[in-house]
């Protein structure tokens, strides 16, 4: 049923496409990923890191010094003082290396956010493309529908065709026209989801995913994706992080047992008789430590350290179970998909094409022919769906194993 004027339509629709898309923003799944870390959710996961950097430096300053000064009126004495407390018992030293793990932690963490957020502009970046490609079908499909309008009403004009051929092949152009807004409405929605992840200067309007709905990699072996998602997983290095942490703290409260001297020196000033002397001071004091020892504070942070192991067990065993899951359903997805393909796609366009021999042999009617059409069109839809489904869920693989698309 292929013609001139099926060609011109398809050319004209190909035409204005490429009119509307000179101001659309064609967009790639890396640029994507690109313009999220140069937009406010990056921002934020970066400050709540130096956040923790700022709060692990507090308490692990070296203890500022101090000045006095002392005047007794009763034989005029006077003393002018310098007080130094000296941390020598290393405490000061492991709360240093303590909040070196807990900002390793919080780099941890924001890392592992930024994987799911990126996991969601990926998953709103191939709905896009899926929908375009929907719509860009329908559309194509609408344009064979009239096309064969078109013979239908001269065929009917000639004394050729029956009334009832043309306003059959109108009913089925309607039906097409109304999945084709469902399409764009589609479209629209997908459109806003991903640019509400891409800051305020990427308008949502003509936004299109410039990417492809086939598999970018061959499925590795399920040993291999176990092992890899345990060793890139920044979740479960979060979990490490923390555990020295607390250790490192529990250490810390350990030496509060060791007393730090304090050492203080200055000048005395006397007035003895009718001359004044002056000369040195110097004391040295040591606190003891009778009541508070940090026993509550190394109680508290060894509790914190065995709450972390066994978070860390219990995320190991849920990363395996998220990586096998993720696995699975990517095979199988990627399975449907290819056997859909090579099946039942290809019979469809089969059918259509002896549908069209047919009915121009006069040895089906319209209602068959249409039926051929509406049959090769759901066949073409139904395997963009399922090769999507495959998209999605090669996107919740690679977020299983933190899978990183750009550096």
């Amino acid at each position: 049923m292929i013609s001139l004027a099926r060609a011109l339509a398809l050319i004209a629709a190909v035409l204005c496409g490429l009119a509307s898309e000179a101001r659309a923003y064609d967009l790639t799944e890396t640029e994507a990923l690109r313009l999220l870390r140069e937009g406010p959710y990056h921002r934020e996961l970066r400050a709540r890191v130096e956040i923790a950097r700022a709060r692990s430096r507090q308490g692990t300053f070296y203890p500022n010094p101090s000045v006095s000064t002392t005047f007794e009126s009763a034989g005029r004495t006077d003393f002018y003082m310098f007080e130094q407390p000296l941390a020598l018992n290393g405490r000061l030293r492991l709360l240093s290396q303590a909040g070196e793990s807990l900002v390793a932690a919080a780099d941890s963490l924001a890392e592992h956010e930024l994987r799911g957020i990126e996991a969601q502009v990926r998953r709103a970046f191939h709905r896009l493309a899926h929908a375009q490609r929907r719509e860009h079908r329908i559309r194509a499909g609408i344009v064979d529908l009239r096309e064969l309008h078109r013979i239908l009403e001269e065929r009917e004009s000639a004394g050729e065709g029956s009334k009832f051929d043309r306003l059959r092949a109108e009913r089925e152009i309607v039906e097409r026209e109304t999945e084709l807004a469902g399409a764009e409405a589609a479209i629209a929605e997908a459109q806003a989801s991903l640019a509400s992840f891409l800051g305020a200067g990427v308008d949502s309007d003509g936004l299109v995913a410039n990417g492809t709905l086939l598999p970018a990699y061959p499925l590795p072996a399920l040993a291999d994706a176990v092992k890899d998602g345990l060793a890139a997983r920044s979740d479960y290095r979060v979990e490490a992080d923390r555990i020295r942490e607390h250790e490192f703290r529990a250490a810390a409260a350990g030496r509060q047992r060791i007393p730090n001297p304090v050492v203080s020196g200055g000048l005395k000033r006397a007035e003895i008789g009718d001359r004044t002397a002056s000369g040195p001071v110097l004391a040295v004091s040591i606190g003891l430590p009778v009541f508070d020892k940090g026993r509550s504070d190394r109680q508290l942070a060894e509790a914190e350290a065995a709450r972390a192991r066994a978070s860390r067990e219990i995320l190991e065993t849920r990363i395996r179970a998220e990586v096998r899951s993720a696995h699975a359903a990517l095979r199988i997805r990627r399975r449907i998909a290819d056997e859909y393909g090579s099946g039942s796609g290809s019979r469809a366009a089969e059918i259509r094409r002896i549908a069209e021999i047919a009915y121009r042999e006069g040895e089906i009617g319209i209602l068959e022919l249409l039926d051929a059409y509406r049959v090769a069109q759901v066949a073409e839809l139904r395997l963009l769906e399922l090769r999507a489904d495959a998209k999605l869920a090669e996107v919740d693989f690679d977020w299983a194993l933190a899978r990183k698309l750009i550096p």
